[in-house]
């Protein structure tokens, strides 16, 4: 009596949801070790001792597959493994350095605020030193003012002394003329 390749599957335990690919797989194995079939109906049957080299075989390739995933699945966790604690360094890493950076910050912004206040105080020295100069220049302007006028009283005053001084000399010389003039001159009046 033989098996089918479904019957050889399903003694290999295969799941259902498997049985299109190892059917498949089984059908290569008969073609890799040149086993014979025999047609029973409508259906290739394969010999009970060939059943045993086909199972023992693909038993064989399955482990191998297996070991093969389990190494790769190892390797994988390893790696898994490896990411995590290097995320996990990062990580720390990436939170010291935000708080330097959050300490940095903190002290550049300080630094900011007293070089704000320093610059507000500055501006308010400056504005008040504009508002005293502005006062110096109106009180410059009105000094030059004031001296403008005096001079010109000044001057006024100076040409009406010249002209008094002038007027006095002329008198002076009349008075003198008077005084040296004779009688004569003095009754008729002509000291020229």
């Amino acid at each position: 009596m033989g098996k089918t390749v479904r019957e050889i599957a399903e003694l290999m335990g295969i799941p259902s949801d498997d049985l299109v690919k190892e059917k498949q797989r089984i059908r290569d194995e008969i073609k890799r070790q040149n086993i014979k079939t025999k047609k029973s109906g409508n259906k290739f049957v394969i010999a009970d001792f060939d059943v045993e080299k086909i199972i023992s075989a693909l038993k064989e390739k399955l482990d191998k597959e297996d070991s093969k995933k389990k190494e790769d699945n190892e390797e994988l966790l390893r790696l898994i493994n490896s990411l995590k604690e290097e995320n996990s360094e990062l990580r720390s890493k990436n939170e010291e350095l935000s708080e330097r950076l959050i300490r940095i910050t903190s002290k550049k912004n300080e630094e900011i605020r007293r070089l704000n206040s320093k610059i507000e105080k500055y501006a308010d020295d400056f504005k008040e030193f504009n508002d005293k100069q502005l006062q110096l220049n109106n009180q410059q302007q009105q000094l030059q003012a004031r001296i403008l006028e005096q001079t010109k009283q000044l001057k006024d005053t100076q040409q009406r002394l010249l002209t008094s001084a002038g007027k006095s000399s002329e008198l002076q010389n009349k008075v003198d003329k008077i005084e040296n003039a004779s009688l004569w001159q003095r009754i008729t009046r002509k000291f020229d």
